[in-house]
């Protein structure tokens, strides 16, 4: 009886440790799961289809231009926003309004300076949903070596989304001088205004 008390005890020993491994696979299981990153769906922008696009007023009359060369990332998911991302290198050379002497004054080294710094360069830190189809992106745009933090929103309607093509438009506007944009010939914005407009416009597909 001792010895079958002994084999009893031990295999009720055996027992428990299993339960216990069980339970802690389980957990770990568990744990690795919960601290799994969850990535934003990738979409490849159609930079033919798309514009970025500026406009201010020089003596009082209004001008509008286009970059011509630039290259967006967009990671986004409209279930979990804060998952999202954005990223947008702008050639500040390509720069065109179509006014000759507007072209030929952007590039300058009081203007964009392009032989120092040729690109723009917009960076999300979150993006939040507003509305039910309206987006607040919060980043850093960084144009002649300043970083600006800047704000805007983006209407994205769910049609598009559940189909994974967005056409969208949207405006964001700057104070040129935050970048010390013409500066030194126009610091007090008597002849181009501070304040200038990104008017854009974004068609992407979702990978």
């Amino acid at each position: 009886m001792h010895g079958w008390n002994v084999i009893t005890c031990y295999r009720a020993s055996g027992l428990a440790n299993v339960r216990r491994n069980i339970m802690y696979g389980k957990t770990l299981i568990a744990l690795l799961l919960a601290s799994t990153p969850v990535w934003a769906a990738p979409y490849d922008v159609d930079t033919t289809a798309s514009r970025i696009g500026f406009g201010g007023t020089h003596a009082g009359n209004a001008f509008e231009g286009t970059f011509e060369r630039w290259t967006a990332e967009i990671d986004f998911d409209a279930a979990v926003p804060e998952h999202s991302k954005l990223k947008a290198v702008i050639g500040l050379a390509s720069a065109k309004t179509g006014n000759a002497m507007y072209d030929g004054t952007l590039p300058t080294a009081d203007w964009f300076d392009v032989a120092n710094t040729p690109q723009g360069v917009f960076e999300s830190t979150s993006v939040q949903r507003k509305e039910r189809e309206i987006y607040t992106v919060t980043g850093t745009l960084t144009i002649r070596g300043k970083s600006v933090p800047v704000s805007f929103d983006v209407t994205l309607p769910q049609a598009q989304l559940d189909t994974g093509a967005v056409d969208t438009t949207f405006t964001l506007t700057l104070n040129r001088l935050d970048f010390g944009i013409g500066a030194k010939s126009d610091a007090t914005a008597e002849w181009v205004s501070n304040p200038i407009d990104l008017k854009i416009r974004l068609v992407a597909h979702k990978r």
